[in-house]
């Protein structure tokens, strides 16, 4: 052969086949999505591994220790490789050959965590030690009297003056809520014997003071007060509430919202503005009569809602915590989606930490979010009988109270 002739051979295009070994050539297609193999590093320091696809399932420690370790991986020592999950996949896709058309063969895919073959709280010792040592633990004893502020929050709600029901009318009101007020020393007094005493304290008014008749028609046959009565009934109930808590704290902070029952009608339909309720006005009327008797009450002071808005929101003792009646929700269970509304639409409750309301006559405590708490309170009414025919449900009466204090919430219960 001449070199031209060799020269021809060298340039003429080898088989395909011919090119490299098959086994080279054999590679499966891409993984599904989430299971392409990699490490995730976790920010407590293990490791995440998604292996690549095989044709025999790991069967013992060391295939996991060895699957991890092919993607070049070094495991420290005193760490552990343990298999989180496997999948079968009985048509993944495969090339043999290239060129060649893609089969079906199945493969298993496999993740791993790579952490430390032991707790960290098991070098100290084991379980028994652990458990021993940490029930021994006493608490230090304070060497400074506590001084932080702590707050006590008095709640009433839905009291409906005028409103005859199973549990009476009138009289038995306001005998009810005068027991209730007699608790509420109990309540102070057990307070200050295990040195939470309150400093300063929250009336929250949760709305529905009044019964009106506005409503509903039944009202005009079922009510023993007038509409000025009942107006009359609460503002004197509520002096006596708050001279109670004027006479025992060096600062008292009282607050009100609007309500269904509370709002000025005609007929069924609302008139005016929001704060356009008998509520807020019965606290607007002992605002001004207190501003006349500042030796006696200068020390306590109103939060009333803005003109056209219906809550209110107070700092106690750090906490944010808002005040709404509940009529703004059409159920107690949807209290958290209406919240969560406000906090996005930045109304006035939107940074509360904690949420009070009333309305459904029926204690509810509810966690929500990241540390939030919506409490609803008890009713201090003659009983909801149409309520109870209907559901079968009986609502107890009650006065809730609660403390706020430099760790949060606590001593919450019903009077």
């Amino acid at each position: 052969m001449t070199l031209t002739n060799d020269l021809a051979a060298l340039l003429q295009p080898t088989h395909a086949a011919q090119s490299q070994p098959s086994e080279v050539l054999r590679a499966p297609a891409p993984a599904p999505r989430g299971w392409e193999a990699g490490v995730q590093y976790e920010p407590s320091g293990t490791m995440v591994v998604t292996a690549p696809a095989a044709e025999q399932p790991p069967n013992s420690e060391a295939d996991w220790r060895a699957s991890v370790e092919e993607l070049g991986l070094a495991i420290p020592d005193g760490w552990r490789v343990r298999l989180i999950e496997a999948r079968h996949d009985p048509a993944a896709w495969h090339r043999n050959a290239q060129g060649e058309d893609a089969v079906t063969r199945p493969v298993w895919r496999c993740r791993y965590v790579v952490e430390p073959a032991a707790p960290a709280w098991l070098s100290a010792g084991d379980v028994d030690a652990l458990v021993r040592d940490a029930m021994r633990c006493r608490r230090k004893p304070r060497t400074t009297p506590d001084t932080a502020e702590r707050a006590l929050v008095v709640v009433y709600a839905d009291a409906q003056a005028g409103k005859v029901g199973r549990d009476g009318g009138t009289p038995e009101l306001i005998g009810r809520v005068a027991e209730r007020f007699d608790r509420l020393y109990d309540h102070v007094r057990d307070l200050k014997a295990i040195g939470q005493g309150p400093t300063v304290a929250y009336w929250l008014d949760a709305g529905d003071c009044v019964e009106n008749y506005e409503n509903t028609a039944q009202q005009a046959q079922t009510n023993d007060l007038s509409m000025t009565e009942m107006i009359r009934v609460h503002r004197r109930i509520t002096f006596e509430g708050l001279d109670r808590l004027a006479g025992r704290f060096s600062r008292v902070v009282v607050a009100t919202c609007g309500s269904n029952h509370g709002r000025v009608r005609r007929g069924r339909e609302a008139v005016g503005p929001p704060n356009d309720d008998w509520g807020i006005e019965v606290m607007s009327q002992i605002a001004d009569a207190y501003a006349r008797n500042t030796a006696a009450y200068g020390h306590v002071s109103f939060v009333l809602p803005e003109k056209w808005r219906e809550t209110v929101s107070l700092n106690i003792a750090g906490t944010t915590v808002g005040l709404a009646h509940g009529h703004q929700y059409p159920r107690p269970e949807k209290a958290g989606d209406w919240w969560r509304a406000q906090s996005f639409g930045r109304q006035a409750i939107a940074d509360a930490t904690i949420l009070v309301t009333g309305h459904y006559h029926h204690f509810r405590a509810q966690q929500l979010g990241n540390g939030r708490l919506h409490i609803q309170a008890p009713t201090l009414d003659n009983g909801s009988d149409w309520y109870a025919a209907r559901s079968g449900e009986v609502s107890s009466a009650g006065l809730l109270v609660f403390s706020v204090g430099p760790d949060g919430w606590d001593h919450l219960r019903l009077l």
